[in-house]
């Protein structure tokens, strides 16, 4: 199970999906995709951080930035040291259960064009099967190819959960059971999330607004036809979200 990048989809145009954030490490090497949902808030998926905060490793967001990759400096980009990581109590690194982790910045980023928040579900709320969602990285361009480090995008559908469910069976040897803080998407040919792309934003069209609807947790190998990959359930966590944010937003 790889820590799912885009293959197939297209790049997209700079600050279009504006709540894109990067975790990069102190050698300012790439790791994980995230959302930004607070001017000091970040969500990614637990399975981007326990190894980080397991060795007290420093880990920083940057946000406004379209290309990882380019030497020129990006207008607007910031990027913030991550003061406390909270990972779900919950969460299982073997089943990548509860596979969420929020992470609070070292002082806001300013708001600007390319630096925005996006919505977050109502609590409880089920993405639609059949319906198409936008997932966005910085990843990988396939198994086995480059690494993109521009911001990419790909539309999947959602697929219910006993179907998602027989269609991993069908390719993994351990049995494969759907977390109820998961949900799958994509099990089309060359289109799909993929290494790289962990911990980061897949957003569905909820009257006009894009919500985030999931974090890209796993999948396995990517863009295979009918193996669907797996996302983390962002609406089974509105509580536990905003009780750490109420609590620790000083």
């Amino acid at each position: 199970r790889h820590a799912a990048r885009i293959t197939g989809g297209k790049d997209s145009l700079p600050g279009e999906w504006c709540w894109q954030a990067a975790l990069i490490n102190e050698q300012n090497q790439y790791l994980c995709g995230g959302a930004l949902i607070g001017t000091q808030w970040v969500l990614t998926a637990a399975h981007c951080v326990t190894s980080l905060v397991r060795n007290g490793e420093p880990v920083f967001v940057r946000v406004g930035d379209h290309d990882l990759g380019s030497e020129r400096a990006h207008p607007g980009a910031q990027t913030r040291r991550v003061a406390t990581t909270y990972i779900h109590h919950n969460h299982n690194g073997q089943t990548l259960d509860n596979d969420i982790a929020l992470l609070k910045l070292q002082g806001g980023v300013q708001l600007n064009p390319r630096v925005c928040l996006v919505c977050l579900p109502a609590r409880g709320a089920a993405p639609t099967p059949g319906e198409r969602c936008t997932v966005t990285g910085y990843g990988y361009l396939g198994e086995g190819g480059p690494i993109a480090l521009r911001v990419r995008e790909a539309q999947l559908p959602i697929v219910e959960d006993r179907d998602c469910t027989a269609k991993i069976n069908a390719v993994t040897e351990k049995q494969f059971l759907m977390p109820a803080s998961s949900y799958c998407a994509g099990g089309e040919k060359g289109n799909d999330a993929c290494q790289g792309d962990g911990g980061g934003p897949m957003v569905c069209l909820v009257d006009g607004f894009y919500e985030l609807t999931g974090l890209v947790s796993w999948g396995f190998g990517c863009g295979r036809a009918d193996v669907p990959g797996v996302y983390v359930k962002v609406s089974a966590f509105i509580g536990w979200i905003n009780q750490i944010i109420s609590v620790n937003n000083l």
